[in-house]
């Protein structure tokens, strides 16, 4: 499952796209960063793409453009490789300022862009994978039964990992998890905590219903198959 600007006419470029970015972040906000090379049309369009994404998401996510011939941003360059990329491109960052996800211009539309937007636990997700660390995602609600074991199982495996893995709780009744649940296939009528157990590429390595043993737990998280993605898009390279 893995899951990852210029107005028209006279175009002003922004120099300080990496502070904008680091407001957005401090602020909890997702980015449209908007890459180009070429002001001009494909970068106008581009641009009011971004712009009506951000429309429909209101505030709650800002557009940054950031033109990568710029040597202020070449370390953004680096950071988000975009050397070589097909240009102009819109990336998603999300509230961690971790990309998402990404679309060139041929495949770029404002309701496109917005589902690139990952969920809250989706972002605390794609944040622990960006970091290295595997994640065991537990799925849950608060009247099923050895909840707190389970939870306590999964501390003891990231202990036995050497704080490389994290857990990211979610609550079948959170709404905002919806698009989550739906990309995991969750079952909501379910009757048991379940346990999914993501490695650090970003691979879904086991899935465990109930209580598990901490054994289990570590050795899922050290697993990696020929193919599978985690959600919300990171580390899609991964995806086949």
């Amino acid at each position: 499952m893995i899951l990852f600007m210029l107005f028209t006419g006279l175009v002003k470029v922004n120099a300080q796209p990496a502070a904008e970015i680091e407001k957005a972040n401090k602020s909890c906000k997702a980015v449209f960063l908007v890459a180009y090379s070429t002001a001009g049309a494909d970068a106008d369009k581009a641009f009011t793409m971004a712009n009506d994404a951000k429309k429909n998401l209101k505030s709650s996510s800002v557009v940054v453009k950031m033109n990568i011939t710029d040597a202020a941003n070449t370390a953004l360059v680096s950071k988000y490789r975009l050397a070589g990329a097909p240009l102009p491109l819109v990336l998603v960052l999300d509230k961690n300022g971790t990309p998402s996800g990404g679309l060139e211009l041929k495949d770029v539309t404002a309701e496109k862009l917005v589902d690139l937007v990952p969920t809250p636990k989706t972002s605390e997700l794609i944040k622990a994978l960006a970091d290295g660390k595997s994640v065991y995602l537990v799925i849950y609600k608060d009247a099923m039964p050895s909840q707190k074991d389970i939870m306590n199982n999964c501390a003891t495996a990231c202990s036995k990992m050497d704080n490389k893995s994290v857990i990211v709780k979610v609550s079948l009744d959170d709404k905002k998890e919806t698009k989550l649940f739906q990309t995991l296939k969750c079952d909501v009528n379910a009757k048991e905590a379940v346990t999914y157990v993501i490695n650090s590429a970003g691979q879904v390595t086991g899935t465990h219903a109930g209580l598990t043993d901490v054994n289990t737990l570590v050795s899922s998280a050290k697993k990696a198959p020929a193919s599978s993605c985690c959600p919300g898009g990171a580390k899609a390279s991964d995806c086949k």
